[in-house]
């Protein structure tokens, strides 16, 4: 029952999120040198997963930025984020991982845009504010 609840709850399709302009070339350089754009993926050693890579520490954390978001669309937040919070990166829908990504992007904060711009350093390229 439990495991129908939270399939449920993640396989959901109709989730929206549209990364902002600023950020859409660099996300999409990020997405093609970690996961090759896979929301799927998962590394080797298995601690980095989803399109973006994300540890789970900070697949956790990020959950707890994206709550204003998360209100907008589902009728209960609080239980969603905690399933998230269970659930592998690579499980979540692709929206909620690209929103997750621009809430370290901004440092958790609208105001501070690209100062988490760090956690995505490194890989096979280099991305810069202008994508490739």
């Amino acid at each position: 029952m439990i495991e129908a609840i939270v399939t449920s709850l993640l396989l959901k399709t109709d989730i929206e999120y549209q990364i902002p302009e600023h950020y859409q070339e660099y996300a999409e350089c990020v997405a093609d040198r970690e996961s090759s754009g896979s929301p799927y993926a998962v590394n080797p050693s298995g601690k980095y997963r989803g399109k973006f890579q994300f540890n789970d520490a900070l697949a956790d954390g990020t959950t707890y930025h994206i709550k204003a978001w998360v209100k907008t669309w589902h009728p209960k937040p609080k239980k969603y984020l905690a399933v998230l919070r269970d659930t592998p990166m690579n499980r979540w829908p692709e929206a909620v991982q690209d929103a997750a990504f621009v809430a370290v992007l901004d440092g958790h904060d609208a105001k501070e845009r690209w100062s988490g711009m760090s956690h995505f350093a490194g890989g096979r390229w280099y991305c810069g504010k202008e994508g490739k």
